[in-house]
Parts: structure tokens; C-alpha cells; sequence
């Protein structure tokens, strides 16, 4: 009967080894995977206010070339574009510093 108990204990050991490491690959699998997303969806979202800022220059431009706005005015939105695309660039890198890529 010893021999009988001590094999048993080593075929639920085994056991519980391949649980752990099956519940360990899934976790694993998991984290990649969310992730992988959150990558995805920073991209959309960096090529999102990207275009948001080409439209707005666009129609800034068509505004300036009809001289409706002063050069105080002008160089007042050039500073604020200059901000924001400093601070989109310091989130980038910001961004990148987490994750270990290169923005």
C-alpha cells in the first residue's frame, strides 16, 4: 500500500505542475494580447489627432490666404499649434519610454 500512496503522489504532482504551467501560459497569452491592443489602439489614435491637426492647418491656411486674420492672430495660433504638437511629441516619448519602443 506505501507504494500504492506514493505513486498516486507523484501522478498528482505531475498534475499540478501541467495546471500551473497551462494557467500560467493562459495568463501569459492574456497580457500579450491586451498589450498587443493597447498598441494597436495608441496608433489609431496618435494617426487620429494627427489628421485632426492637418484639417484644422488646412483650413487655417485657406483663412490666412484670404487675409482675414492678423499677423498677431497668426503667429498667436502658430504658438498654440507649436504647444500642442510639443506636448503630443513629450507624450509620444513618454510613450515610448513605457513600452521600450522607439515613438
Amino acid at each position: 500500500m506505501f507504494n500504492n500512496h506514493g505513486e498516486t503522489g507523484i501522478r498528482l504532482s505531475g498534475q499540478l505542475i501541467n495546471i500551473i504551467t497551462i494557467v500560467i501560459g493562459v495568463v501569459a497569452a492574456y497580457f500579450l494580447t491586451i498589450q498587443s491592443l493597447k498598441v494597436e489602439l495608441s496608433a489609431k489614435a496618435e494617426g487620429a489627432v494627427v489628421e485632426a491637426l492637418d484639417k484644422k492647418l488646412a483650413s487655417f491656411e485657406v483663412i490666412v490666404k484670404e487675409g482675414v486674420v492678423s499677423k498677431e492672430q497668426f503667429y498667436q495660433f502658430s504658438k498654440n499649434v507649436d504647444a500642442r504638437l510639443t506636448r503630443i511629441e513629450y507624450y509620444l516619448k513618454e510613450q515610448a519610454g513605457e513600452t521600450g519602443e522607439k515613438p
